[in-house]
């Protein structure tokens, strides 16, 4: 999760911590210009393609809810 968290500071020039549970799109935190190489992340992260048919925008809202979807594999808040 540490790459996750790193990338959406980066994306977004942000220095304050993010909460795990604050709305990610809603906060244009994750925008539909990162979305893609967001997935890519993903894709690296857990070691599997993400198919874009099965894609649900409320499992990218809040750090939670996408550390759940990976299976919560390295979690390190």
């Amino acid at each position: 999760m540490e790459k996750v968290v790193d990338f959406l500071r980066r994306a977004n020039d942000a220095t304050d911590a993010l909460d795990w549970d604050q709305d990610l799109i809603e906060l244009r935190i994750l925008d539909s210009l990162a979305f893609v190489e967001f997935l890519v992340l993903l894709e690296e992260v857990t070691g599997a393609p993400v198919d874009p048919g099965t894609i649900d925008v409320e499992n990218f809202r809040t750090l939670n809810r996408i550390h759940a979807m990976i299976g919560g594999a390295g979690r390190d808040r």
